[in-house]
């Protein structure tokens, strides 16, 4: 049963469903069936086997995120003559497993294009899926050869729910705080809604997602966390959760050896977790081994405790960069503020810093299926240095202003995945009102679709 469903979810080349697009066996936009003819499928004139005729229509397409607001690299586009099984609808384990034979399938580039090959005169249905982000639509190839361009409301990834048409989105928890407006990004995607100052509409979220409180009470929107923390059932629906920054004293329920319980094991089925700033003791206590948080404004700090003084300030913007390839070459493809470094990574500014990560450490993250036990680094998606403000440092003179520290990281457990990211997603404490995507806005896009690709080692 494992397989069955799997086996369609988060499709890559070389028919595998697995891995991200820093995977080597990944090459961009490239049709892996251009070369490699696919068994199963025959010629429905001819009736013979693929690899001994010519392929027929060429399909060319851009996929694009939610709202068209911007490309997705590492997208499945594939046709199926059968139509896939549909997503789970509670979090899952999504193991990489092979697809079908004779599913022709390619992956979109860094900026979204791609080229896909498929046998002339046939009925497909077209899915295009980064994670649990898919829509299906019915195509008709041509019957004679030849290049096509497909529309872009059959290439657009859907902003909401509707199964019945072939759409489908992340059932989606927001656990709401009083600084990081997470809501705005997503309302900038039709995920909900923006109004004219690209502030989050309020109500626009039923029906989309789920918001659970936890302001300082000034300004409350959603359910009771309790509802959401001490209800692991509940938190089973979801496949990804967002804790948004939020004043620090609010997270004293992290203290609770339940609500840590029941997130380890949220995760480790299949669920995710996208942590930002002051909200960090939601990734640190339950999982104190990955990460070491320090003040290096004060003389260090002491974890695993509430309050904690590792959620220190003040913030700071910083020269940054992400050391991985597959987010660089994305970043450099569709942000205009990505500039490329000598070893071609980008490099962009990352505003309102507010936490620091002393250092990374590999730790146990779950056993494979022969027991044994894995152990597993952080993943460093962005990295940049402690740009304090002069007056905000105990020596200027002496300050390190060039070492470069991670801002971003991420770490399995079991077959689900924590997130955290230093700085405020929206990048200001008043939230994000602005047009378009600030960099780091788009990085919550790319990560939030990116955690959510199959794994490759299985764990339990």
């Amino acid at each position: 049963m494992r397989t069955t469903i799997l086996i369609f979810f988060a499709i890559a080349p070389a028919a595998w469903a697995c891995g991200s697009s820093d995977d080597p066996r990944w090459d961009g936009a490239t049709d892996v069936t251009t070369d490699a003819p696919v068994d199963g499928i025959t010629d429905p004139a001819a009736d013979v086997p693929v690899d001994t005729v010519a392929w027929g229509v060429r399909l060319h397409g851009t996929v694009w995120g939610p709202n068209r607001m911007f490309p997705v690299s590492g997208a499945v586009v594939a046709a199926y003559t059968d139509m896939p099984d549909p997503i789970p609808e509670y979090r899952y384990c999504e193991w990489c497993v092979e697809l079908p034979s004779g599913v022709p399938n390619t992956v979109s580039g860094p900026d979204g294009s791609f080229e896909l090959q498929v046998p002339a005169g046939l009925d497909y249905h077209l899915a295009v899926q980064k994670g649990q982000f898919r829509r299906i639509r019915d195509y008709s190839a041509p019957g004679t050869p030849g290049d096509q361009d497909l529309p872009e409301d059959m290439t657009t990834l859907p902003n909401i729910k509707d199964p019945g048409i072939g759409d489908m989105i992340p059932n989606i928890a927001l656990v709401y705080g009083d600084y990081d407006a997470i809501q705005d990004v997503l309302g900038k995607a039709g995920i909900g809604a923006v109004d004219g100052s690209y502030s989050f509409e309020w109500g626009s979220e039923v029906d989309v997602f789920d918001v659970f409180d936890n302001s300082d009470g000034a300004d409350p929107h959603g359910e009771n966390l309790d509802n959401l923390l001490l209800h692991p059932e509940r938190m089973m629906y979801y496949h990804v959760i967002f804790f948004a920054c939020s004043y620090n004293a609010i997270f004293e329920f992290m203290e609770n050896a339940t609500i840590q319980e029941n997130l380890r094991e949220y995760v480790r089925g299949g669920g995710k977790l996208y942590v930002s700033d002051y909200a960090y003791t939601v990734a640190d206590m339950p999982w104190t081994e990955f990460v070491w948080f320090d003040d290096p404004l004060h003389g260090g700090c002491q974890e695993n405790r509430f309050p904690d003084g590792c959620n220190h300030g003040p913030p700071f913007d910083a020269p940054s960069r992400s050391p991985s390839q597959g987010l660089s070459d994305w970043l450099l493809a569709v942000d205009p503020d990505a500039t490329e470094s000598d070893l071609g990574l980008a490099e962009f500014t990352t505003r309102e810093n507010w936490d620091t990560i002393g250092e990374l450490f590999s730790s146990y993250v779950g056993d494979d299926f022969e027991g044994l036990p894995v152990y597993m680094s952080p993943t460093v998606w962005v990295e940049g240095t402690w740009n304090y403000e002069a007056e905000d440092v105990p020596d200027p003179d002496a300050w390190d202003y060039d070492t470069y520290h991670p801002f971003t990281v991420s770490w399995p457990w079991g077959c689900g995945r924590v997130l955290f990211t230093t700085y405020h997603t929206v990048g200001d404490t008043t939230g994000g009102k602005h047009p378009g995507f600030l960099t780091q806005e788009l990085i919550l896009w790319y990560l939030i679709m990116e955690i959510q690709v199959c794994q490759e080692t299985e764990l339990i």
